[in-house]
């Protein structure tokens, strides 16, 4: 039998501007070990959102502190008797992600940096799930063959071994655009490879819901009966998006445990069967989503989700179902309407500036340029 790995090891101890700062970095792999220390990230990141007026920690990786798998690992380091700095490497997907904040007084003294390296190495190893992870005799893993930084160690290889295919360039979420965060990828040897834009609209009164075509109906999910069609739906409107597509059964659960989570929000398009078809096709969605503790004088709503499958694209039904999300969030007493939308994705961009919609925000994802 296979023993299992420790939950916590020590890599690293951060090294500052100015000499040595005694504070090492753990890691162990997921859920985290109690409600305590999954509050003390949350005040972490709560502190940091204060400071900078963006939360620095994105729904998955908040869903990820409780998640039951050995592909996402949580980096931590304690300063002064509170947690200092907090990360998060989620090697699912095609290339592993990484989030992480530093608490700002503890700011400027190279803990970013190292959490940064810390998580490159994690990210470097193979993931838990692989079907080849090797691990030794002891159940312990190999020690990694990449250096602090994240770049291959020379002399890893072995002779007559055959070498293990790299992982993918860890990906570095940067929520907000922040001068400190384009300080540190710089400092670090990222680059810019993703943008995903924050848009904004009001909603005023009245509000007009859109007319729905005779050949679809427009209904309320149903939990329980409807999960498993909507992942399917969800799989297929983003096949090549590197989130959002891969969400499982599982993923819409947690979701759906949320405070915010309202079954009336996330409304199912179907195409009316015919006199002598069969069932209903499920062909698009819209997920509205209003947060639950908004600041006085606040009701901000969200288009969580628009997806529309392959099937039923060039029909303007995202057009339609953006409408219709928004027409709801107002009949909630929502003021404003926010959503996200990747920057390179011209004809989404376009249709929610048509929509009225104008940029707030942008949140930016780096990584290290790869070898040529």
């Amino acid at each position: 039998m296979r023993a299992e790995p420790p939950p916590r090891s020590a890599v690293a101890r951060a090294r500052g501007q100015d000499g040595p700062v005694e504070t090492a970095i753990l890691w162990h792999i997921g859920p985290l070990i109690d409600d305590v220390e999954i509050a003390q990230v949350h005040d972490l990141a709560a502190a940091a959102e204060r400071e900078d007026g963006v939360a620095p920690l994105s729904e998955q990786p908040l869903l990820n502190l409780r998640a039951a798998t050995d592909d996402v690992v949580h980096l931590l380091t304690w300063r002064a008797g509170e947690l200092a700095g907090y990360a998060q490497v989620d090697k699912r997907g095609e290339a592993p992600s990484a989030e992480l904040v530093v608490r700002p007084e503890h700011r400027r003294h190279g803990l970013g940096f190292h959490l940064l390296g810390s998580a490159a190495d994690r990210a470097a190893e193979p993931r838990p799930s692989d079907p080849d992870h090797d691990r030794d005799h002891d159940g312990q893993p190999h020690p990694s063959d990449h250096d602090h930084d994240g770049q291959p160690r020379h002399g890893a290889e072995t002779d007559g071994e055959p070498t293990r295919a790299p992982r993918p360039p860890l990906r570095v979420w940067a929520h907000g655009d922040l001068p400190a965060a384009r300080g540190l990828a710089a400092r670090a040897g990222y680059d810019v490879v993703r943008e995903l834009l924050v848009l904004e609209r009001p909603l005023g009164e009245p509000t007009v819901r859109p007319d729905v075509p005779a050949r679809v109906r427009l209904r309320a999910f149903v939990p329980g009966d409807d999960d498993a069609a909507w992942v399917a739906a969800n799989a297929a409107a983003f096949a090549h998006h590197p989130e959002q597509g891969r969400l499982t059964v599982d993923d819409l659960h947690a979701r759906m445990r949320e405070d915010w989570f309202d079954a009336a929000g996330l409304l199912l398009l179907e195409r009316t069967p015919g006199p002598d078809a069969g069932a209903a096709e499920l062909v698009g969605f819209v997920w509205t989503k209003i947060p639950a503790g908004q600041p006085d004088g606040a009701h901000e709503g969200e288009i969580y989700v628009v997806g529309v499958v392959p099937t039923a694209q060039g029909e303007g039904l995202g057009r339609l179902l953006t409408a219709v999300g928004l027409a709801h969030l107002a009949d909630r007493g929502a003021t404003t309407a926010v959503l996200y939308v990747d920057g390179d994705n011209v004809p989404a961009v376009r249709t929610y500036e048509r929509a009225g919609f104008t940029r707030r925000a942008v949140h930016v994802q780096y990584a290290r340029p790869t070898a040529r």
